[in-house]
């Protein structure tokens, strides 16, 4: 008989897109937010304009196509300082976590007040 280990694998994650540049680095995360989204829509709209052939004529063409589309998206993000990377499950989690924890009182007097 065989034994086999059930392990909680880092394969569960998402890609997220983070900033390269200092100027996107000093932003709140809502107006990071805003500026990712905005990218994003300027991305997907020139991305349109790379030529994808029919499927049901050129197969290969199409699936060549939707590649470029995806590399041309990818690399028009980069350009307006954004990276895609994959962060894990367990990664995301902690993450959550240490913005959910509550902050110590001389953390709470380093973090800027606004009236």
């Amino acid at each position: 008989m065989g034994c086999s280990v059930l392990q909680n694998s880092d394969t569960e994650g998402e890609y997220r897109y983070v900033p390269i540049t200092d100027a996107l680095k000093k932003l709140s995360d809502k107006d990071f937010a805003s500026r990712l989204r905005t990218a994003s829509l300027t991305c997907e709209n020139d991305m349109l304009q790379v030529y994808v052939p029919s499927r049901t004529t050129d197969p290969e063409g199409w699936q060549n196509g939707q590649r470029e589309r995806r590399r041309y998206f990818t690399n028009c993000l980069e350009l307006k300082g954004f990276e895609r990377k994959w962060f894990s499950a367990s990664a995301i989690k902690k993450q959550k976590s240490k913005e959910n924890r509550e902050l110590t009182t001389e953390e709470l007097l380093k973090k800027p007040r606004y009236l």
